[in-house]
């Protein structure tokens, strides 16, 4: 965007201030003879964090694809001996027919075969996870060999998060007794408030009963905690409200992060809600009003939620399939039995605003798709791009258009309705707190048993690794983020990069400490952080947040302390900084 010119005109016979002119219009009236004082506006400055924000997803993508072409090359060869077109037929799969290469422009976009097209396996298998389920529960049964690479490959595009360093290798859950026990740790030093002891188990357990609503169990928690609104002293009324509104932000509803703090003065809105789909968006806005110290509390807080949803996820199931297999079937039984209802209660005209419409609150909005009458010629089906599709709309039709039908199937919808069960998707926001772990456990599974019947799964390289021990290594591979970007280029002509290389060469997760230098790497990461003194400009500074420096600022502030006007003993500054300031977050006047 071009930065736009601006003068404001000034007439010096009566000085008269009263009118602004473009860079065009200022020659002319120059021109013209008129005086005039001038002032240009430029843009506003920007930070850098969108560009760095653009940075980062771009260098994600590029390193997605690289493990996505690393998974091609183990698998190309045998899939080249039963179909030599299918990874480009694959690769063409996203484009219109019109678009793609003349080699494989068809109809099909995964399998040609004669006896197997993707109308035969679109009806086998629905989603990819009836695919993931069907490879891990049978074992002995061979499978094509294109059918694990689709597997596999869409674990690579979602392989989950790795924030959650608690979950064990193999996929078991983290602990909830730890996050709680950290989560009231913080609350009774930072808010003063004294959660009840290990209450985790609780928690956990009332986050994943799927016969509750969100309200409901906020409505358990604070039973089980002992909250309730009938306290009569101001203080200890004050302290039940502030909890009562954090047990129903760990529950998912929307509440106001302010409210949980009685010392911050702000006029900016914290509204939290974990189960929004904007949440990860908002972080940000939300740690720029609390402040980076607050804000650790709602980390807790939604630590807690995270694990409680995940549990609520899988279902007490083993893999992630196996639960949205479980899903998809409850969905197809919901929408068999909503079209009955309508069918029996509804005229046409309300089965098709619907079913066949993207109205706000339709179940054509919801699922972001709808067809339209066969005998209409004039109108096509749509598959993209509606708005208005969130789940509360959609309920809030169904309960309003069923409200006063006796129906016990309809009783029964309105019920599912409301512990938020009726109908549910496989891709909701909930799906980003799936750790790796968890796709891993599963992906080693397949993997195992793909083995049995696909050899090359077993082939050994140089480094002594198989191509499967290859996979799963790649699938959990996450550089460092003391290393940053791998290629020396990006340190040169004033870049971000700082890697140190010992070899040139593509970084693995086999190779990574015979390509780069770890510890030089690491050592150049906290050097470029450290700044010069400005009134020393050849001594380094100490970062305000380091140890050293924040031992400092205490020992100074223990040394002012007198009682009856005499300097304390040394032995006992020492006391308090080792027997206060050492254990804990925080030290209050209490």
């Amino acid at each position: 965007m071009e930065k736009q010119e601006y003068f404001l005109g000034l007439d010096m016979g009566t000085n008269s201030v009263g009118w602004a002119v473009t860079d065009a219009q200022y020659r002319i009236l120059r021109a013209k003879g008129k005086d005039l004082w001038g002032i240009r506006e430029f843009e506003e400055a920007k930070t850098a964090v969108d560009r760095r924000t653009h940075r980062i997803s771009r260098r994600r993508r590029q390193r997605q694809l690289v493990r996505i072409g690393l998974l091609k090359t183990y698998f190309a060869d045998e899939i080249e001996k039963i179909d030599p077109n299918f990874l480009q037929r694959l690769e063409n799969s996203k484009y219109h027919l019109e678009d793609k290469d003349e080699s494989v422009r068809g109809k099909n976009g995964l399998f040609a075969d004669e006896n197997f097209t993707d109308k035969q396996y679109f009806k086998k298998y629905p989603t990819i996870f009836h695919l993931r389920k069907d490879l891990i529960e049978n074992r002995e049964t061979p499978y094509d060999v294109r059918l694990v690479y689709l597997a596999i490959l869409n674990m690579f595009k979602h392989r989950g998060h790795f924030l959650n360093a608690s979950v064990s290798a193999d996929g078991n859950g983290a602990s909830i007794e730890e996050a709680y026990n950290e989560f009231t740790m913080i609350a009774s030093e930072l808010l003063d408030l004294e959660f009840p002891r290990d209450m985790g188990k609780t928690i956990e357990k009332t986050l994943c009963d799927r016969n509750l609503s969100r309200s409901a169990k906020a409505e358990n928690v604070s039973e089980a905690f002992g909250l309730n609104n009938k306290v009569t002293e101001s203080d200890a009324k004050e302290q039940q409200k502030r909890m009562l509104l954090i047990v129903k932000g760990i529950c998912g509803l929307k509440v106001d992060a302010r409210a949980f703090f009685a010392d911050l003065e702000t006029e900016e809105k914290a509204d939290i809600c974990f189960a929004d789909f904007g949440w990860e968006d908002k972080r940000v806005e939300i740690q720029a009003v609390l402040g980076e110290e607050r804000y650790s509390f709602i980390e807790s807080m939604k630590q807690l939620y995270d694990i409680g949803s995940l549990a609520n996820i899988l279902k007490g199931k083993l893999y992630l399939s196996e639960a949205r297999v479980e899903e998809y079937e409850k969905h197809r039984e919901d929408l068999k039995l909503l079209k009955r209802l309508y069918v029996d209660f509804k005229t046409k005209e309300e089965y098709d605003q619907m079913f066949r419409s993207d109205a706000v609150g339709s179940y054509g909005a919801y699922v972001n798709s709808f067809n339209t009458e066969k005998k209409n010629e004039n109108k096509k089906p749509m598959r993209r791009n509606m708005k208005d599709r969130s789940r509360e709309m959609l309920y809030k039709n169904i309960k309003e258009a069923f409200k006063n039908v006796a129906d016990e199937r309809a009783v029964a919808m309105l019920e599912d309705i409301g512990k938020e069960l009726f109908l549910p998707k496989q891709l909701t926001a909930g799906n980003g707190i799936i750790p790796n772990q968890v796709h891993k456990r599963e992906l080693a599974a397949i993997l195992k048993n793909a083995e049995g019947y696909l050899p090359f799964l077993k082939e050994k390289d140089a480094s002594g690794l198989t191509v499967s021990e290859r996979i799963l290594k790649l699938f959990s591979f996450q550089i460092p983020y003391y290393v940053g970007p791998t290629s020396e280029k990006s340190a040169k002509d004033g870049g971000n990069g700082w890697v140190i290389r010992k070899e040139s060469g593509p970084v693995l997760p086999w190779n990574m400490e015979e390509k780069i230098d770890m510890e030089g790497t690491a050592q150049k990461f906290i050097q470029r952080l450290v700044r010069n003194c400005t009134y020393l400009s050849d001594e380094k500074v100490l970062p305000k947040a380091s140890l050293e420096y924040e031992k400092f600022c205490v020992l100074n502030e223990i040394n002012n302390i007198k009682i009856a006007g005499e300097p304390i003993s040394v032995e006992l500054k020492q006391a308090i900084y080792k027997d206060l300031f050492c254990k804990g977050r925080k030290v209050t006047r209490k």
